[in-house]
């Protein structure tokens, strides 16, 4: 009866001792399960996220629902950066390429393939095949030497036909050319678009077709997507927040003072002690008051509308 009551007690501490352990590391046992690719039999595993750390052997995302962590990363990974002046992506190092990564960059790991693809966002550029139903089919573009195709042969990307189509004409600045469900029906067959998304490569926010002269600066955890934010003022044509990326993954990434040029043709609405928008004119930015929520719909420079004040959901 003692030796039976001792063994009952070391289960007990057993079994004790596992749940402490799962209070407190539940995301490390998440990540081995996701990182683990021995068995000979394992599908395809791909994780993406948003850069938070590289640190002896550990690679740290920041997933749609919260870390995601891979454990002894290093010359037993094919790493590809991507090409940020073009398509294609060039293998690199992967130690040295993911010790200066910014924070913010956008990942793709293959753990069954032991590959990782980042770059700044995501993206894919390809020559337009056609589109049908919401379904954009691209042929990955050709690549210049020294790089590959990632990805390769023909995509086919699901569409919202409400996200924005931007076109540069002739080399000039981006311009807004319409939504997508609209626009995409009367482009060209073999006409070089990229379909973009900032933060998270399974939606694609932007399509964007042509190449302007003038580059965009970029750096990590950067929102070119819509942003909000409280007002702080208006002058010369020129709007400053106090503002935050309305992404949540870029959440923490980017929160601080910008500054933001209106165009005079940009529509303006304003919603009133939170009933639906109603149109207003630039007027209602110059008399805006301090600490007011005000948020700009925008893609890459693109300024599509700025709302003052928020609607409450009806």
């Amino acid at each position: 009866m003692k030796l039976l009551f001792t063994r009952i007690g070391m289960a007990r501490s057993i079994i004790a001792g596992l749940v402490a352990l799962l209070s407190v590391v539940p995301w490390c046992l998440a990540a081995a399960q996701t990182s683990s690719a021995d068995k000979s039999d394992a599908k395809e595993q791909t994780a993406s996220g948003s850069f938070v750390s590289f640190r002896d052997g550990r690679l740290t995302l920041k997933g749609k629902t919260g870390p995601l962590v891979f454990e002894q990363v290093g010359a037993n990974y094919r790493t590809f950066e991507d090409n940020e002046n073009g398509p294609g992506s060039k293998l690199v190092d992967t130690v040295a390429a993911l010790s200066h990564v910014e924070p913010g960059a956008v990942f793709q790991v293959n753990v069954a393939a032991r590959e990782i693809r980042f770059g700044l966002d995501y993206r894919v550029i390809g020559t337009f095949e056609s589109y049908r139903d919401g379904k954009l089919n691209l042929r990955a573009a050709d690549v210049p030497p020294g790089f590959v195709q990632k990805p390769a042969s023909n995509v086919l990307l699901t569409i919202d036909p409400i996200i924005p189509v931007l076109e540069s004409i002739n080399g000039g600045d981006y311009k807004h050319a319409g939504p997508a469900g609209t626009f995409l029906p009367k482009v060209k067959q073999g006409t070089q678009l990229t379909a973009r998304s900032e933060y998270d490569p399974d939606i694609v926010e932007v399509i964007q077709i042509g190449r302007p002269k003038r580059g965009i600066e970029r750096y990590g955890g950067q929102t070119r997507a819509t942003v909000r934010g409280t007002f702080v003022a208006f002058k010369g044509g020129v709007l400053r927040l106090q503002a935050k990326g309305i992404t949540p993954l870029a959440a923490n990434e980017y929160d601080r003072l910008i500054n933001l040029r209106i165009p005079g043709h940009v529509p303006i609405v304003e919603s009133i002690d939170g009933e639906a928008y109603q149109p207003a004119s630039v007027e209602a930015l110059k008399t805006a008051r301090e600490g007011t929520i005000v948020t700009v719909r925008k893609v890459e420079e693109v300024i599509l509308e700025v709302q003052i004040g928020v609607a409450r959901a009806r």
